[in-house]
């Protein structure tokens, strides 16, 4: 199933045994787009205490209740690693070390978005498959360029995630999204205000993009 990732965030993690936190963030590495960690703060009060829980350790999610399942105890999920050992890129604080190529899902939602020589808008969601936790992909606002439109583009197109300046460049320019590159790359989709709601692209599992977590999806340009 595919399902937005920040929508995630806020979910009730649910142990074996109980509720043990909630998803505060999910981390994902930027050389083979898969999920790595999820991020739970396990206190409801402050001081936060935030740990990490390996992605083979979650169960499906569920979009209604707003639940992510874990197997594993409360008290494993207490215990779990600390965040503090597993720094992404956006979270590194002085000489503290981090893993390059870790990311995190809430700071890259938002990067600016340039297509080749175009600045054409912001990234609004990574799209992921809870079948292996890999992002299948990048939706994109192309606000600068066509407003009102969204693209779901193919994460091995990007060329590089520059955090300090906020961007994602992707090595494909806006004529090859226009003439829909390989319909696996790009998918095109219409403003939410389009009376579709759907993605239609011929593909039944990425018809779901969009709308496991109860958001609209919209439908391609150019649909009927």
């Amino acid at each position: 199933m595919l399902c937005d990732a920040c929508a995630m965030m806020g979910f009730a993690t649910v142990a074996i045994d109980g509720e043990a936190g909630t998803v505060c963030d999910l981390l994902f590495d930027d050389t083979t787009w898969r999920l790595r960690w999820i991020v739970v703060n396990t206190r409801r009060w402050l001081p936060r205490h935030e740990v990490l829980l390996p992605t083979s350790v979650l169960g499906r999610p569920d979009p209604v209740r707003r639940r992510l399942p874990v197997h594993l105890t409360m008290r494993q999920v207490e215990d779990g690693l600390a965040a503090e050992r597993h720094l992404p890129v956006s979270r590194v604080a002085g000489l503290r070390r981090s893993d390059d190529h870790l990311r995190s899902v809430e700071a890259v939602v938002g990067h600016r978005v340039r297509l080749r020589n175009d600045m054409v808008g912001h990234v609004e969601e990574l799209v992921v498959d809870d079948a292996d936790w890999s992002v299948r992909h990048i939706r994109v606002d192309i606000c600068k360029w066509r407003p009102g439109d969204k693209v779901l583009l193919a994460p091995w197109l990007v060329r590089e995630i520059d955090w300090h300046g906020r961007l994602v460049r992707f090595d494909v320019g806006c004529r090859d999204v226009e003439n829909h590159r390989t319909r696996r790359d790009v998918i095109w989709m219409r403003s939410r205000n389009d009376a579709g709601g759907k993605i239609d692209t011929g593909a039944p599992d990425q018809a779901q993009a969009g709308l496991s977590s109860g958001r609209d999806g919209g439908r391609p340009a150019g649909a009927g």
